[in-house]
C-alpha cells in the first residue's frame, strides 16, 4: 500500500507542474521576459519562433519538468510513438509496437535511427534508458508509469539489488520485448511507455553514476541525440534555441533552426501580431482570451481552436459536505453557461463529470446538470444543511479567468443558502491543502489523458483520494477497467461509472477550456496543438 500511495501523491505532484502552465490566461509569469530582447539573433536563415508562457524548467530527458521541458526534450530525444490531435498513435522512434495477447509488447525500433555521431541507436539504449528511469537514484518523474511492466514495482522502480527488469529483454539490435503484470490494451502501453520513455545513448552515460546523471554535464546540454533538432543554447527564464540535425535518419529539418520563447500571454499576442513569432503552442504559449477577437481578425494569421482539455475540476471535502444531496446542489447552483458563454466567450464547454467531449470514453447520455438554483435549495433544506455555516473555496491564485470563474460560483452558491469564502493560493499550498484534506471546497485545473483517463480517475475516486469519498461498486469498476483489454466492455465500465459519478458528484467540474492556437501564414506544414504538434516538425518550412 506504500507504494501505491506514494505513486497516486507523485503523479498528482508531475500533473499539477505539467498543467500549471495551463493556468496563464491572466498573462502573469514572472520569469517571463515580454519584450523577448533576451533571445538569440537570428539572421535570415529558415527560422521558426514559438511563444511558450511559461519556463522549460529542465530538459532533462529521463525527467522533463513541465510540458514545454517534455515538448523541447521530445525534439532531442525521440519518443517511441506519439499521440497526434486525432487519438491516434504516430510511429516516433519505434516503427511499431504490436500485442497478440495485451500482455507481452514488441516494439520495433526504426532501423534506420541513429545518434547524431553516426552510431545506430540500438535496443540496447532502450533498455538502458528504461533501467535509468526505474532507478530510484536517478527518481524519473515518470517512472510511476512504468509500473505496470513485469519486474518493476508500482511506482516503476527496480526493487533494491535488482540489476536488469524481467518483463523486458532484447530480441535483437532493433527489438525490444516487454512484458506487463497483467493484460492491458494497446492504447494503454503506447500513451505511457510509449509517449514516455524519451531514448538516451549508453554510450554517453554508462561511465555516469545513477545517482550522478541528473546532474551531469550531459543532461545541461545534451552533446549526443536523435531526434531532429539539437540544443545550441538554453536561458530557462526566457528561451531555448535549436538547430537542425542535418543527418536526422527521417531526413533533414526544412528550417535551419527553431526556437523557443518565453513570454507573457498579452506579450504571446502582441508578438503574433508583429511577427516576432510566428505560432504558439495552445494550452501551453496561452494566448489571453481578452485577445482571442483581435488575434482571430489578424490576416497575417490562421487559427484553430484546440479541443476541450483543461478542465476546472471542484474538489469537495466530504467531511465538510457528506450528503450526496448538498453535493448535488453545490452541482445545481452553478451557473456553467454563464461562465462559458460570458467569460470564456464561448471558448469552452461545459462539463459536471471527469471527461468532456474530446474522450472517446464520454458516455453522451450523462448529460451536465443545468443551472437550477430552485432545485439547489431545495436538496440543501433536504439535506438539513446550515445556512449560517460557511464554508471556504480554495482556488488557485495567478489566473484571472479562474479567479472571476471563481467568484461566479461563490456568488452563485450565495444564491442558494452556501456561504462561501474565496481564499487564493500558489499552486504548491493549494496542492498540500487537496492532499492533506484541509480544504471545504477546491478549484484546480486538471487534464485527463484522452486515451487513457483511468490512472487519474482511480486517483481521485480510489480509496486514499483527496475528497474523502468512498463507493464500492466505483471500486469494483476500476478494479474491472485495470484488467479489461475489450474495449467495448472499457467503454461499458466507463459509462458505469459515469452514470454513478452523476448521482454522487463526489467531485465535479465546471467547464473545459478551448485554447487557442495562431501561426504566421508564411508558415508550411506546421499547426499549432497540443497533441502532436512536432510529429512531423521536419517537414516545416516558411515562405
Amino acid at each position: 500500500m506504500k507504494a501505491r500511495i506514494t505513486w497516486k501523491k507523485t503523479y498528482t505532484f508531475v500533473l499539477a507542474a505539467a498543467l500549471l502552465t495551463l493556468t496563464a490566461c491572466s498573462g502573469s509569469n514572472d520569469t517571463a521576459n515580454s519584450t523577448g530582447s533576451a533571445s538569440p539573433s537570428v539572421s535570415s536563415k529558415k527560422v521558426i519562433n514559438v511563444g511558450v508562457t511559461y519556463s522549460p524548467n529542465a530538459l532533462n530527458p529521463l525527467s522533463p519538468v513541465g510540458q514545454v521541458s517534455s515538448y523541447v526534450s521530445g525534439l532531442m530525444f525521440l519518443p517511441l510513438v506519439e499521440l497526434d490531435e486525432d487519438l491516434k498513435f504516430k510511429p516516433m522512434l519505434a516503427d511499431s509496437i504490436e500485442t497478440a495477447d495485451n500482455s507481452t509488447f514488441t516494439i520495433k525500433l526504426n532501423s534506420n535511427a541513429k545518434w547524431t555521431d553516426g552510431t545506430p541507436v540500438t535496443a540496447d539504449d532502450v533498455i538502458y534508458t528504461l533501467k535509468l528511469m526505474s532507478n530510484v537514484k536517478v527518481a524519473s518523474g515518470f517512472a510511476y508509469l512504468f509500473g505496470i511492466l513485469e519486474g518493476l514495482d508500482d511506482s516503476g522502480y527496480l526493487p533494491e539489488g535488482t540489476a536488469d527488469i524481467s518483463g523486458v529483454k532484447k530480441i535483437d539490435e532493433h527489438t525490444v520485448e516487454m512484458k506487463t503484470k497483467a493484460p492491458t490494451t494497446l492504447n494503454i502501453f503506447q500513451d505511457t511507455v510509449g509517449r514516455y520513455l524519451l531514448t538516451v545513448p549508453q554510450a554517453a552515460l554508462k561511465d555516469i553514476a545513477p545517482e550522478d546523471i541528473n546532474k551531469s554535464d550531459f543532461m545541461q546540454k545534451p552533446t549526443l541525440t536523435n531526434g531532429p533538432f539539437k540544443l545550441v543554447s538554453y536561458d530557462r527564464d526566457h528561451y531555448v534555441q535549436m538547430e537542425a540535425n542535418k543527418d536526422f535518419f527521417k531526413g533533414a529539418p526544412k528550417l535551419e533552426q527553431l526556437n523557443f520563447k518565453v513570454l507573457q500571454g498579452t506579450t504571446i499576442s502582441a508578438q503574433l501580431q508583429s511577427g516576432e513569432i510566428d505560432m504558439n503552442i495552445p494550452s501551453f504559449g496561452v494566448i489571453p482570451i481578452s485577445d482571442y477577437e483581435k488575434i482571430k481578425g489578424l490576416d497575417s494569421l490562421t487559427t484553430n481552436d484546440g479541443p476541450p482539455i483543461a478542465t476546472q475540476f471542484m474538489y469537495i471535502n466530504e467531511k465538510t459536505v457528506p450528503d450526496a444531496k448538498q453535493r448535488q446542489a453545490i452541482s445545481y447552483a452553478i451557473n456553467r453557461e454563464m461562465i462559458v458563454d460570458k467569460l470564456l466567450k464561448g471558448s469552452g464547454e461545459i462539463v459536471d463529470g471527469f471527461l468532456s467531449s474530446y474522450s472517446p470514453y464520454q458516455d453522451a447520455n450523462v448529460k451536465p446538470v443545468g443551472y437550477d438554483p430552485e432545485k439547489a435549495k431545495s436538496l440543501l433544506q433536504e439535506s438539513g444543511w446550515d445556512a449560517g455555516k460557511t464554508i471556504n473555496l480554495s482556488v488557485l491564485s495567478g489566473d484571472s479567468t479562474l479567479e472571476q470563474a471563481a467568484n461566479i460560483m461563490a456568488e452563485n452558491l450565495k444564491a442558494v443558502g452556501v456561504k462561501a469564502q474565496i481564499q487564493m493560493f500558489d499552486l504548491g499550498t493549494l496542492i498540500d491543502k487537496l492532499v492533506k484534506m484541509e480544504y471545504d471546497l477546491g478549484i484546480l485545473t486538471v487534464s485527463l489523458s484522452p486515451v487513457n483517463p483511468l490512472p487519474d480517475i482511480a486517483y481521485f475516486l480510489n480509496e486514499g483520494n483527496p475528497n474523502g469519498y468512498k463507493n464500492a461498486e466505483i471500486e469494483t469498476l476500476l478494479a474491472a477497467l485495470q484488467s479489461e483489454t475489450d474495449e467495448t466492455k472499457i467503454k461499458e465500465n466507463y459509462s458505469k461509472l459515469q452514470q454513478i459519478v452523476a448521482q454522487d458528484v463526489p467531485m465535479p467540474s465546471i467547464y473545459a477550456t478551448k485554447a487557442l492556437g495562431a501561426i504566421n501564414n508564411k508558415v508550411i506544414g506546421a499547426k499549432p496543438k497540443d497533441f502532436g504538434m512536432f510529429i512531423n516538425v521536419s517537414e516545416w518550412d516558411v515562405k
